[in-house]
């Protein structure tokens, strides 16, 4: 499943705790790890005043990917007991961050990328943008996302793994199902790990003014919550026969609330407690990755949810001939149609 698994780094400790994580991947898979760092192009390191930009000289930019190369050579070194037995590659390219990591993933074909963000919020993370965000759009692989300040997956064999899978009712957000399968059996060996589904019914109690109308829509409403629950009840009947090659308990619960990604959150921060089965320590995500006006008006609860959870969030694109199944594509926008019992699906869950 993860033959090929992509660690963006940047020179940093903090960038440097998803190695770990990712050569217990690969050795459980035996796959390889593609180390990839991004030099920033010659004209970002100029002297910045307030009317222009003066770029240094070529000769620094070619300091700087000599150093770049030599940090890339000694992480093998560093981490050699980590990365015992696994075949690793260096990839050194110039760029814009995101952009060039996500390229490097589509040249280097991975099946998996592995990194450990920064968690900032506010000014600071709009300032100087997130990978971790841009994987919600552009990534072409699964992505597991570690949290410098948060949780890291524990590697110890004798510790299950309790994951999170929120699900908005279409195919799409099912597609992580199975990828996180794969990723937790490869994190926590041949343990009895749980996949635990989670369905916000997002619909408001009254849509309209006038009582009558409030109480058609408290039906309406009543009726979305019945179907939602006899929906996850057959997913997980479902996921559990096909799972049970991982010795996996697949559970599931349905909540009514109006804020999706902050009960996704609130669900999420759990204390861990293995002998109770109860917290995570993991999130499992599909994000439709739509683009354009449906993006804006919708939100993405995805993207929110990144930047709040601490917990290790692992985020699965669709293809897009996936997307086109459920909807018409037209550039980035895809056309749905919505029914009033759908209304909960309109908010760009993921």
């Amino acid at each position: 499943m993860f033959g090929r698994i992509l660690v963006p780094l940047d020179g940093s400790k903090r960038a440097e705790k998803a190695i770990p994580v990712a050569a217990r991947i690969a050795r459980a898979s035996g796959g390889t790890i593609v180390f990839v760092e991004v030099v920033l192009p010659p004209v970002e390191f100029g002297t910045y005043t307030e009317d222009r930009t003066v770029a240094l000289k070529p000769g620094a930019f070619h300091r700087r990917e000599e150093a770049v190369a030599s940090y890339l050579e000694g992480i093998t070194e560093a981490y050699a007991n980590e990365l015992a037995g696994i075949n690793t590659e260096l990839d050194l390219t110039s760029g814009a961050a995101s952009p060039e990591i996500y390229e490097a993933a589509r040249l280097e074909a991975v099946d998996l990328i592995v990194l450990c963000s920064h968690g900032e919020t506010g000014l600071k993370r709009w300032a100087f943008g997130s990978i971790a965000q841009e994987a919600v759009r552009h990534s072409p692989a699964p992505v597991l996302i570690l949290n410098e300040h948060g949780m890291i997956p524990p590697l110890q064999q004798d510790y299950p793994l309790r994951v999170l899978v929120p699900l908005d009712g279409s195919a799409l957000s099912e597609a992580v199902i199975l990828p996180a399968a794969y990723l937790v059996a490869a994190l926590s060996g041949s343990l009895q790990n749980e996949l635990h589904l989670l369905r916000v019914v997002d619909l408001p109690s009254a849509y309209g003014r006038m009582k009558s109308q409030a109480h058609i829509s408290d039906l309406v409403h009543d009726e979305a919550v019945h179907e939602a629950e006899q929906y996850m009840k057959s997913v997980a009947e479902c996921y559990a026969k096909d799972l049970a090659v991982f010795n996996f308990l697949v559970s599931s619960h349905v909540v009514d609330s109006t804020n999706v990604a902050g009960t996704i959150t609130h669900e999420s921060v759990q204390i861990r407690d293995v002998a109770a089965s109860t917290g995570y320590d993991l999130i499992a995500i599909a994000t439709h990755g739509r683009g354009g006006l449906l993006r804006r008006l919708m939100g993405s609860v995805t993207e929110e949810l990144l930047g709040t959870t601490k917990l290790p969030t692992f985020i699965v694109r669709p293809q897009q001939m996936q997307a086109e199944a459920e909807g018409e594509v037209q550039g980035d926008v895809i056309l749905v149609e919505i029914t009033e019992v759908e209304v909960q699906s309109q908010v760009e869950m993921f």
